[in-house]
């Protein structure tokens, strides 16, 4: 049902998507409650991808509380499970803040995808191939935000990132 979702949403059929989002987290949120220890990243990444079909259809404050809640779930599991977890935390984190940035909440998105890098910068260290794309596309998020706001980004936070960018450009 999320690949489903997903490939809807691709062709533009947005409330069919939101359908089968809305579903996919009915569904896993069962198991879920049967199962956590099985189903709850399962019902997290439904949550972050019914909040991408929501927000995809201007529905921002559903799409946040989705966004919210998946960010609640993936904290619990990176807690648990850091070297499993904490990438999807960070992008979980990266979802929370475009909904708030749609919502014209700068500020809060700044802190939302500003935890993400901090997050996602150790893993992305040891291995910059797998994370590479995500954390990129986080720091142009950062930026933009920190435009919005009319804020400074923060050189400390993006200097890791910028480094391993750089010792990846000289390998190439």
């Amino acid at each position: 049902l999320n690949n489903l979702a997903n490939f809807l949403s691709a062709l533009g059929r947005r409330e069919e998507a939101l359908e089968a989002a809305e579903e996919a987290v009915q569904i896993r949120r069962n198991l879920a409650t049967a199962r956590p220890d099985a189903f709850l990243p399962d019902l997290a990444g439904s949550l972050n991808n019914l909040a991408n079909r929501l927000s995809a259809l201007g529905r921002r404050e559903a799409a946040l509380e989705a966004a919210e809640e998946a960010v609640q779930q993936y904290r619990k599991l990176a807690t648990a499970r850091p070297d499993a977890f904490l990438p999807d935390l960070a992008r979980s984190l990266a979802v929370q803040a475009q909904c708030l940035s749609a919502l014209e909440r700068p500020t809060e998105a700044i802190d939302s995808i500003s935890e993400g890098i901090r997050l996602l910068s150790v893993p992305f260290q040891a291995l910059p191939s797998a994370f590479s794309g995500l954390i990129g596309q986080m720091a142009q998020y950062y930026i933009q935000y920190c435009e919005a706001a009319e804020v400074d980004p923060d050189a400390e936070l993006l200097a890791p990132v910028i480094e391993v960018f750089e010792k990846l450009k000289k390998t190439e």
